[in-house]
């Protein structure tokens, strides 16, 4: 039983690793930021979930990649949510939401307060961009792209958004 259970375990731990949740190094700094495989993991959600999830591509080499999480739909209606997050160096962050959820819903889910008026739109790397507030004082764009919504929200200056927007379209 006790084999069966460090099999059960290791297993875990692999897919852990592959999906990016779980870290490994040696970093004695209690302070330091999470790290991420964000460009990793969203080569591997394209590979995997058979959708057209787009990798950015030119993206700042002093953006540290902070997150990445997959949440794959049930087929019960709830659709699948691809994230990835960077710090930039000023120490805000920004993410690439993309998922299979309408844009509309996508926002509402995002932002947590359905039927906030849109702000315009924003165009970057060729792309128009809806703009909506955000939760705190937060941003967030979002678009239709396919069959997939793409959304990036943060407290990150309009120029790093217009930087990941651009490496969006680059990378479509």
């Amino acid at each position: 039983m006790a084999a069966a259970v460090a099999v059960l375990v290791g297993g875990l731990v692999v897919v852990l690793l592959l999906m990016g949740q779980l870290g490994v190094g040696n970093s004695t700094d209690d302070a330091a930021a999470p790290a991420a495989d964000a460009i990793g993991g969203l080569e591997r959600a394209k590979a995997e979930l058979g959708l057209p999830v787009v990798v950015p591509n030119g993206l700042p080499s002093n953006w540290q990649a902070n997150s990445f999480q997959v949440s794959a739909s049930t087929g019960a209606g709830d659709p699948t949510v691809v994230r990835a997050g960077w710090l930039t160096p000023d120490g805000r962050f920004v993410s690439l939401v993309q998922s299979t959820a309408s844009p509309g819903d996508l926002v509402t889910a995002e932002i947590v307060t359905p039927g906030s008026a849109d702000r315009g739109t924003a165009t970057a790397g060729g792309l128009e961009w809806q703009v909506y507030p955000g939760l705190r004082d937060e941003v967030v764009w979002v678009r239709a792209a396919g069959p997939l919504s793409q959304l990036i929200t943060g407290s990150a200056s309009e120029s790093d958004f217009q930087v990941l927007a651009a490496a969006v379209a680059v990378g479509s």
